[in-house]
């Protein structure tokens, strides 16, 4: 089900399920990102999209059940946690990063948004805590990291 795609040292390494998308558009920013937790020791799962009442559903998504992000198919499982990533399609405007984080924050409340532009860290905070203390709808957000041109970086972890 799960391939050995990339193995470190450290004991951190790089799964992708068989069914994923390679021929995706963010492919290749998945496995630049799963490489980098990976490096970090840490075992990154590239998780594929499937329908929710599947049997393999349960088994890549089953702790996902009772919460609100069960039926969803986030893009990473890292160390047992869930994260989606989110991009853009050209040309980039910050705009696209509401809707990122709005898109993202549906799969999971961990997300890695592709910034590769370079919106800047004060503007990308201001809009994930505008989404904390909004009274209307509570977002749930764990960590936000930046991805830009094949870095990633935490800029928000929950305290």
């Amino acid at each position: 089900m799960f391939e050995t795609y990339k193995q470190y040292e450290n004991g951190g390494k790089v799964l992708i399920h068989k069914n994923i998308n390679r021929k995706g558009n963010d492919y290749k920013s998945l496995v630049s990102i799963a490489n980098f937790f990976a490096k970090e020791g840490k075992t990154v799962k590239l998780t594929p999209t499937v329908h929710f009442k599947s049997d393999e559903y349960k088994e890549i998504y089953g702790s996902l059940t009772g919460t609100i992000y069960e039926r969803k198919c986030p893009d990473f499982q890292i160390d047992g946690l869930f994260y989606e990533f989110e991009s853009y399609i050209p040309p980039f405007n910050k705009g696209k990063i509401s809707h990122m984080l709005k898109d993202g924050l549906k799969q999971s409340s961990r997300i890695i948004i592709n910034n590769t532009k370079g919106a800047a860290d004060r503007y990308i905070k201001r809009l994930v805590y505008d989404r904390i203390n909004n009274e209307n709808f509570t977002y749930n957000i764990d960590e936000v990291w930046i991805y830009e041109k094949g870095k990633l970086r935490l800029l928000f972890k929950k305290q």
